[in-house]
């Protein structure tokens, strides 16, 4: 009798776990049960079209947030095309690699379309931006079609290649630790590190020593030294010490909440916290690398308008910027109540 009543409760888990990850946008307001190691989430949703919102109460962590977002496919300012990489300058503003349309659109903090400029530069037959960081007062962007990381001025006129002697195979992903100065390149032969002003770093062995592997999505810093890399083919997140090489991993491959299916954008907030796009998933998670298990808490789920997550930041005011490059939108999710 026990056994029967085992297989049937079994049975059951699987499929309320199941059911949060076929959710559709398009579905009316709904009540989702979902299973997992670390409690029952139960959750209600609702979507107000009217002010593109999305209003979220999870009854189990006690929090409501509500996810803003801004954008749709289309070739208009404001609109995108499979966008790809973001970064938040230190003017909070938010910039996005706006793939499919060939430039980099620029919004404040809020959403509201500043400017954009082209990354189609002379001699360019074509253009890919897919990874975007802020120097200074420099733009610099990854653009795997043509193998080079170019350069622009705040206005979004070209000045030049990053790394002029560098040659890269379809860089991805790049991210700027301004504490030490350094700028971290992903590309298909691992992740090269540069100083500020383009000159290869003494660290870069580091990054291609064998732990990365065939293709990296992307890189982010945490201003103490170390570089993370979203790692797709191992499903995981692995942590990198600008002196010591290679320091540890986080995730590996699962649905269970904790666990990654081919992550892509990975960033750090001010408090050393890391969100990662877990793509395959289709939702956003934030670990805490000073606690044993890792695992924070979800940012943002399918239940919440995700379809395909990628590039991913923090606001300086607790929220989270994600690009989603199914839906071509960006969302910008709210701190949970419950955290400090």
């Amino acid at each position: 009798m026990l056994i029967v009543f085992w297989l049937k409760f079994a049975v059951l888990s699987d499929f309320l776990h199941m059911s949060i990850l076929q959710v559709s946008d398009e579905l009316p307001p709904l009540k989702q049960l979902a299973s997992h190691p670390y409690g029952t989430l139960d959750r209600r949703v609702q979507f107000a079209k009217k002010d593109s919102a999305i209003a979220v109460f999870d009854t189990k962590q006690h929090t409501s947030r509500i996810s803003q977002h801004f954008g749709q496919f289309g070739r208009d300012d404001g609109e995108f095309y499979r966008p790809a990489g973001v970064a938040v300058s230190n003017l909070g503003e938010i910039h996005v690699a706006d793939t499919g349309n060939q430039r980099i659109q620029v919004f404040d903090n809020n959403g509201v379309f500043l400017r954009s400029f082209t990354t189609r530069i002379n001699g360019y037959t074509q253009s890919c931006p897919t990874g975007v960081a802020v120097v200074g007062n420099m733009f610099l962007v990854t653009d795997p079609v043509n193998n080079a990381v170019n350069m622009f001025d705040f206005r979004g006129k070209f000045t030049g290649h990053f790394g002029e002697d560098s040659i890269f195979e379809r860089p991805a992903s790049i991210a700027v630790d301004r504490t030490y100065g350094v700028v971290a390149i992903s590309d298909q032969l691992g992740v090269r590190v540069f100083s500020a002003k383009g000159e290869r770093s003494e660290a870069e062995d580091i990054m291609t020593a064998g732990h990365v592997g065939p293709m990296a999505n992307e890189v982010a810093c945490n201003g103490r030294g170390e570089i993370l890399v979203s790692c797709w083919y191992d499903h995981c997140v692995k942590v990198y010490d600008l002196n010591s090489g290679f320091k540890t991993r986080i995730g590996g491959r699962g649905e269970w909440l904790g666990r990654l299916e081919r992550p892509r954008g990975v960033g750090v907030d001010k408090q050393g916290k890391i969100v990662v796009s877990d793509a395959g998933n289709r939702r956003v998670q934030l670990f805490d690398p000073r606690d044993r298990l890792g695992f924070c808490r979800l940012v943002a789920a399918p239940a919440d308008g995700l379809r395909e997550p990628y590039g991913v930041q923090a606001l300086f005011d607790g929220r989270f910027v994600v690009v989603d490059n199914a839906l071509s939108k960006v969302f910008s999710v709210s701190k949970s109540r419950c955290e400090p």
